[in-house]
Parts: structure tokens; C-alpha cells; sequence
């Protein structure tokens, strides 16, 4: 990597854990910077000392790594959550919310193949809301799959999602379009 990049390297690492909006393993912040894990570790560490004086920090769970609000920050980070939590559905909440109810298990790369955007914070606030749940993929450990919680099916008062309306046909169509 030329001196440039590496002098970039914490901010591109902060833009791909932002974009990711989950954790990122040490090995995938490697293969995407373009930067071997020596200089992944130390820009991360760079990244740590550089937002100790802004809202977020970078949070490190062995070799996983993700951005969360700063502590001092959780009075207000938290009249937003609760506000996200209150209040109706977004669209992209809604069309997420709409695909793992009708494809069942499924990766966000399907789901952001669907919709044709990121669904990253999407999945993330329904996930907040216990509307889904993820799980590991038992093929791929990289891969979450996401699909409806039972509190959900109760809100909407049926059993399985084979209960929703043109369920066949729309799962059908799902299947064969994403």
C-alpha cells in the first residue's frame, strides 16, 4: 500500500464498518481495504485514539470490530432509539420487514438484492424492535440469515407466514426474482 492509502486507511476502515452497519472480522476489514492485517490492526488502533473525541468509538470483540455511540452520549443516543422503537415502520423497514416474511431465511446480500439498496439499517432497527431475528448460516459462518420472530407472528396473528396473503405467489415470485 503507498503512503497515501495508509495515511487513509483508518478512514476508509471507518466507512466500511459504517457502511457494513454489523461487525466486521479483522480478516474481511483486510480483504476489502486492500491492506494486509498488520496494517488493518494499526490503522484500527489509530481509528480507536482518533474517535475518542466524537460520538461514536470503535468496539473490538476479539478480532471483530464495529462502531458504537460514544457512553457519554446515551441519554441522547437513546431519545432515538426509543423514538425508532415507537414509532411506525420506514419503507425500507417495511420492504425488509416483507422479504424475510416471505422467503423466510434469508442473507441481507438477498434482501439488498431485492429492494436494490443497502439494508443494513434497516435490519438493524427491526432486529431492535424483536420483529426478526439472525442466525448464523449453518454453510457460511460469515453469512447471518434473518428471518421473523414468533413475537411477530403473534402481532400479526397467524402461525407461520404461509398465512399471509398471496403467500404462494409472491413467495414464488421472490424465488425466482432474488
Amino acid at each position: 500500500m503507498d503512503e497515501l492509502n495508509n495515511n487513509n486507511l483508518p478512514q476508509s476502515l471507518e466507512a466500511l464498518l459504517f457502511v457494513s452497519g454489523e461487525p466486521l472480522a479483522l480478516k474481511d476489514l483486510a480483504r476489502l481495504s486492500g491492506a494486509d492485517k498488520r496494517e488493518v490492526a494499526k490503522a484500527l488502533n489509530t481509528l480507536k485514539d482518533q474517535l475518542t473525541l466524537h460520538g461514536i468509538r470503535l468496539l473490538q470483540s476479539e478480532d471483530t470490530y464495529t462502531l458504537v455511540t460514544a457512553p457519554e452520549t446515551s441519554e441522547v443516543s437513546a431519545r432515538i432509539a426509543k423514538e425508532r422503537l415507537e414509532g411506525d415502520l420506514t419503507r425500507s423497514q417495511l420492504e425488509a420487514l416483507a422479504i424475510i416474511l416471505w422467503k423466510g431465511r434469508v442473507s441481507r446480500s438477498s434482501i439488498d438484492y431485492v429492494r436494490g439498496v443497502n439494508s443494513a439499517f434497516a435490519l438493524r432497527a427491526l432486529l431492535i424492535r424483536g420483529l426478526i431475528e439472525r442466525s448464523q448460516d449453518e454453510h457460511d459462518a460469515r453469512v447471518f440469515l434473518y428471518r421473523p420472530t414468533l413475537d411477530l407472528f403473534k402481532y400479526l396473528g397467524i402461525t407461520s407466514s404461509a398465512e399471509l396473503p398471496s403467500y404462494d405467489d409472491i413467495a414464488k415470485d421472490l424465488k425466482d426474482h432474488g
